[in-house]
């Protein structure tokens, strides 16, 4: 009996096989054993056999070539897709326990290379399906997707540009007799105030802070049209390239160096728009990412619309993946019996703050509630009509992700204890003393005559941590600092 060990190349084929088609091939066939009659070690051997016939081949030296052409193009699409999702679920800092795994064994960076290895390679793969459907929409070719065998030459072209063409032999026809004449130039432009995050500048090294720079983008669309010498009938287009630009902040326009949208005409009922949502410098730039086919289009203007800016300005989700900070160390402090009790917060003369903007441009973006002193003790009386205030908090929303709380002192009278009703809703506060006395107002953003004006405390949430900040000695610093659980703020 001889003996034939498989290649790696065949092993990974195999894997591929089995993570992907489980149910469609190993699973029918493992049924069609049991229908036979056949023993599991029966089974297992007559399923790797037939593997072996159809995705690989013998070399003359007692090994195998795995025949890569047996899968189609759409299924490697398909597995490539499987891959680059489970890297991206893997190198998500949110899954803790991967997040540790890679941090012992240094394999973040190595993962990542991987991601960008599988990501241009699916861009090489899916570029061939593309080319194939404009060429069609030209009337070039008859193509139906998913039946090309997949062939690993796609994935080592040198020149994308010369071996997948998105060309027309009228246009180019026309550029080399210099009959292709710019007849329209349409500038499409969108300005954002929170268009990109980039580092904190006060802590560029911390990477959960940041700061909105506000961003200048647009579209400058640039219309042709064939002129044979004739004077035309129609000032329709035939050809249109849209290259991408960004604003600087002293008004110079950068424009990347190739066009990221083409317009084609084919016939006189159709218009082809091809569309690369990869910006220069990224992995996928000039390689085509959409073609569509519309009817006619007879001005640029035409193309614009939000699928369009979507598309051309899109910002994947795991394009920058923050990791969280590290937790603060564990401190240990052994003191005698009978002294001083240990100092639980971290102390900053200079004073703490929130890392992160939390209130809009009014500073209203807040509810007010309220807690009554001794009203965490188990047998705290609601009736007793001589209720003192412990405090009040701005509990803040809707800008940022901290989920900021601002504690406030009652000035005084209202920090006494001889009130029988306290009623808050929002921002409104109606207090009734024991007297019969009624006071109604609004607890506004500025300063008011209901709470002090500034927060003794402040509690907020970063990369996970929930943390408190305290004012000890009401000069205006948070000089105190200590990480609290969701429970013990309750």
């Amino acid at each position: 009996m001889r003996t034939k060990f498989l290649p790696a190349g065949l092993i990974l084929v195999l894997s591929i096989v089995s993570a992907n088609c489980a149910v469609t091939l190993r699973g029918s066939f493992q049924d069609q054993c049991k229908t036979e009659g056949w023993t599991n070690d029966q089974c297992d051997v007559a399923f790797y056999y037939g593997v072996r016939q159809k995705f690989a081949k013998e070399d003359g030296n007692g090994g195998y070539i795995p025949t890569y052409n047996a899968l189609t193009r759409e299924q490697v699409l398909k597995i490539q897709d499987t891959r680059l999702q489970e890297l991206n679920d893997v190198l998500d800092y949110k899954n803790r326990e991967n997040d540790k795994f890679l941090k012992e064994f240094e394999l973040r960076k190595y993962l990542e290379h991987q991601e960008k290895i599988f990501k241009a390679g699916r861009d090489r793969l899916q570029l061939v399906d593309i080319h194939n459907r404009f060429k069609e929409f030209m009337g070039e070719l008859s193509y139906r997707p998913g039946h090309d065998r997949f062939s690993t030459s796609s994935l080592f072209v040198e020149d994308l540009t010369k071996s997948y063409p998105f060309t027309s032999n009228q246009i180019e026809e026309a550029r080399a007799n210099k009959t292709l004449q710019e007849i329209g130039k349409t500038m499409w432009f969108s300005e954002m105030t929170l268009g990109r995050k980039e580092p904190d500048p006060n802590d560029p090294d911390d990477q959960n802070k940041f700061i909105w720079k506000p961003i200048k983008v647009g579209v400058e669309l640039v219309s042709y049209k064939v002129m044979d010498g004739q004077t035309p009938k129609e000032n329709t287009f035939d050809y249109v390239e849209g290259t991408r630009f960004e604003v600087a902040d002293n008004g110079t326009i950068k424009r990347e160096k190739l066009p990221s949208v083409k317009v084609f005409v084919s016939g006189n009922s159709y218009s082809i728009v091809v569309i690369d949502k990869d910006k220069e410098g990224e992995i996928g730039f000039s390689i085509p990412d959409f073609v569509d086919q519309t009817s006619r289009l007879n001005s640029a203007e035409q193309l614009m619309g939000q699928s369009l800016f979507e598309r051309l300005f899109y910002e994947p989700q795991n394009q920058k993946r923050t990791p969280p900070r590290d937790p603060p160390p564990v401190v240990v402090e052994i003191a005698p019996v009978g002294s001083s009790k240990i100092d639980v917060w971290e102390t900053n003369a200079n004073g703490w703050s929130v890392p992160a903007r939390y209130k809009n441009d009014r500073s209203d973006n807040y509810s007010v509630n309220h807690k009554l002193k001794g009203s965490e003790q188990e047998n705290f009386d609601h009736s007793n009509p001589n209720k003192q205030i412990d405090y009040l908090r701005k509990m803040w929303a809707g800008v940022g992700d901290g989920r900021v709380i601002e504690y406030f002192r009652a000035k005084s009278p209202y920090d006494q204890p001889n009130l029988s009703q306290i009623s808050i809703y929002e921002k409104n506060i109606r207090l009734v003393t024991v007297d019969g006395n009624v006071e109604e107002g609004v607890i506004t953003p500025n300063s008011n005559k209901w709470i002090q004006d500034k927060p003794h405390q402040i509690s907020y949430t970063l990369a996970g941590n929930r943390w408190m900040l305290w004012d000890e000695d009401g000069d205006g610093k948070y000089e105190k600092k200590r990480q609290i659980s969701e429970a013990g703020e309750k």
